[in-house]
């Protein structure tokens, strides 16, 4: 059986379901529960961080190690290139998704009170019913505190999403009338930046600034479907 441990709405989390998908792996999931993270999560993954995948006997945790597994126990459809300047570029791409895209979609998710509201009962839809406002409460504050010491916690939102909109400018641009972003068919460059341009336009601001950006908006509708469980792959 194969198992991954998740949040639900963790972009990270996210990019490992779609290549699971992708690869036609058959897995359950199983939420934990925010409180569980620092506490009894810990004796599955030391870090307390999620994702982790449990795999014949093995557990695997962070996602690009989880990747990496998969793309060796599951090789086909391959999702990183074998060409040496594709599968450079696609290594690229997957560390700035994760690295510095990853910054602005928790700013936006959980550092605007407007997008809070939305997004903090998912996340603490697995804590006991009595906990959630309490483990609500802390999170943002503790990610403010993480954003603080990153740097996008220190810049004005305006700055925050005139970054935001040169990064998808970025994509936008590298895109042109490619289908994908490495190479002829779907990479781990493409499920990775897609998991966090997700999560991004799961606010009312990322929403806005992906609209006004088709051609980012037609390659998400692509790997999505491409992604999606159950997808037929090409």
């Amino acid at each position: 059986m194969t198992l991954l441990y998740q949040f639900e709405i963790s972009p990270f989390c996210d990019k490992v379901r779609r290549v699971l998908h992708y690869k036609g792996v058959d897995y359950e999931t199983k939420e934990v529960p925010i409180l569980d993270a620092p506490l009894a999560y810990r004796r599955v993954n030391p870090t307390g961080k999620v994702p982790t995948l449990e795999h014949d006997g093995r557990r695997i945790g962070d996602s690009t190690e989880i990747v990496r597994y998969l793309e060796q126990r599951f090789p086909e459809p391959p999702l990183v290139p074998h060409d040496p300047a594709e599968r450079a570029l696609c290594h690229l791409l997957e560390d700035w998704a994760d690295e510095s895209l990853y910054f602005y979609e928790v700013r936006l998710r959980f550092g605007e009170p407007h997008n809070v509201k939305r997004w903090v009962p998912q996340l603490v839809k697995a804590d006991l019913p009595l906990l959630r406002p309490i483990v609500g409460f802390a999170v943002p504050r503790a990610l403010a505190m993480t954003m603080r010491s990153q740097g996008i916690g220190r810049k004005s939102r305006a700055l925050v999403l005139e970054e935001l909109e040169r990064h998808i400018a970025a994509i936008g641009g590298w895109l042109g009338d490619r289908e994908w972003l490495v190479g002829a068919r779907p990479s781990l460059a493409d499920i990775a930046v897609f998991a966090q341009m997700y999560a991004i336009a799961g606010t009312e601001e990322g929403e806005r600034l992906v609209r006004a950006a088709p051609v980012v908006g037609a390659w998400m509708t692509r790997v999505d479907q491409a992604t999606a469980r159950g997808a037929q792959v090409r």
